[in-house]
């Protein structure tokens, strides 16, 4: 999964958005709530990634 195909849950989008380790190698991006928004319209169901993925995800979608 890329983080290109990244995108915020419709109905948790509230930016600004950050990424948050829950465990070593888990991630997700969290919106504005605290809440991991984070999803892949091409793999249903996948809300978590690496770090780094998901520090380039909040960044891009913080810049958008």
């Amino acid at each position: 999964m890329s983080p290109e195909d990244a995108k915020p849950n419709p109905h948790f989008a509230r930016p600004p958005y950050r990424a948050e380790e829950f465990t070593p190698g888990w991630a997700g991006v969290m919106n504005a709530n605290g809440f991991n928004c984070l999803t892949f319209p091409h793999k249903p169901g996948a809300v978590i990634t690496s770090i780094e993925n998901a520090r380039l995800i909040a960044d891009r979608w913080n810049s958008a």
